[in-house]
């Protein structure tokens, strides 16, 4: 299952955060960067470069024309894809956060601490939906001279309050750069949860899966897209969403989400328009799992979701933010508009199939 990622004229989210120009951050006045290098000497040490491989099995013709013509002999050629990012190490059992789309697929994991050590790591768990992935290093605690960071509190930031990121950048391992929160709660039309800390530190290709930190030197974020027209806007995923799903991640290597067991596309005016429908916003049902939730209660194909407990909906992205507030097992009421008819329906909730399985994007 991919990702989808909206794209629109003024704002192009580079996703894997692709090169951005670079350009002069925005630095914290002298009383605050005068206490910069002490916190960043405090947990630097924390925070590692990632570099991920995947082995990609290829049957190609080798040639041999005098014998086998323009055919060849297939023989199996395996290639190497690699990709880099950045992550942070959070206990001393050797656990590190990272973003999803810096190992996904990977077949090796290799971290690297400033002191240039190398060790081997594993995929714990992780999550498409949230760009969340938890690894641990090879041998956990055995490994020596961990340093874990603090994990801070993300709702209290502020808006303008002076942060700072670590990372590896284009592969310069372990580079610092300031600035400060520029806005809270941002939609970027990506993730399950979106609603990004925005960032005017600079942040580049590799920065994925760093932490932000603030200058009492705790993470407060996770820093996983840029703005791919815009000079210095970044966004990271608050870090208390990702401390809420770490057990999850865990025990069972995914995250644990209450589901409805639909598929759906968002209505537009347009197509409200070409389909004569009597909303112009909502979630039309394409399908439903067979003895899912919504479809033991009666929900159709066709059926246009316009509120779930009680909110409006007018996206998907409306419906994944609500189930996220629920655990399975709770009931929720879906108001639909069938042709030209209201209808409430009470749903419970099931658990959601691991997401990295599934086919398509369920509900």
């Amino acid at each position: 299952m991919k990702t989808k990622l909206r794209l629109s004229a003024h704002v192009l989210l580079i996703y894997s955060l692709l090169f951005s120009w670079p350009t002069a951050a925005h630095s914290a006045p002298p009383g605050l960067a005068n206490q910069l290098p002490d916190l960043v000497e405090n947990v630097i040490d924390g925070v590692v470069n990632i570099s991920s491989t995947r082995f990609v099995k290829q049957w190609v013709l080798r040639g041999m024309p005098e014998f086998f013509g323009m055919f060849g002999i297939p023989e199996e050629h395996v290639s190497k894809q690699s990709s880099l990012g950045s992550g942070f190490l959070i206990d001393g059992d050797g656990y590190i956060i990272t973003n999803n789309h810096v190992i996904e697929g990977a077949d090796e994991v290799v971290i690297t601490f400033r002191d240039n050590r190398r060790v081997p790591a594993k995929i714990v768990g992780r999550d498409k939906l949230m760009d969340l992935a938890l690894l641990q290093l090879r041998g956990g605690k055995n490994n020596k001279n961990l340093k874990p960071v603090k994990l801070g509190n993300s709702d209290s930031v502020r808006i303008a309050e002076y942060v700072f990121a670590i990372g590896n950048p284009f592969g310069l391992g372990h580079t610092v750069t300031d600035g400060i929160i520029s806005q809270k709660n941002r939609s970027i039309g990506i993730g399950v949860l979106d609603n990004f800390l925005q960032t005017n530190a600079s942040i580049n290709f590799g920065n994925s899966g760093g932490p932000l930190f603030n200058f009492k030197g705790e993470v407060i974020g996770i820093n996983t897209a840029i703005n791919g027209q815009g000079q210095l806007l970044g966004f990271a995923i608050p870090i208390d969403e990702a401390r809420s799903k770490l057990e999850d991640l865990k025990k069972y290597g995914y995250i644990i989400r209450a589901w409805l067991g639909i598929l759906g596309i968002n209505i537009t005016p347009a197509i409200q328009y070409n389909y004569d429908l009597p909303v112009d916003h909502g979630v039309a049902i394409t399908d439903l799992v067979r003895s899912g939730p919504a479809a033991d209660v009666g929900l159709k194909p066709g059926d246009i979701i316009v509120t779930l407990a009680d909110k409006e909906i007018a996206a998907r992205g409306d419906i994944q933010k609500i189930l996220s507030k629920f655990k399975p097992g709770e009931k929720v009421a879906i108001g639909i508009r069938r042709g030209g008819k209201k209808l409430t329906y009470t749903v419970k909730l099931e658990v959601s199939p691991d997401t990295s399985k599934l086919p398509q994007e369920v509900l």
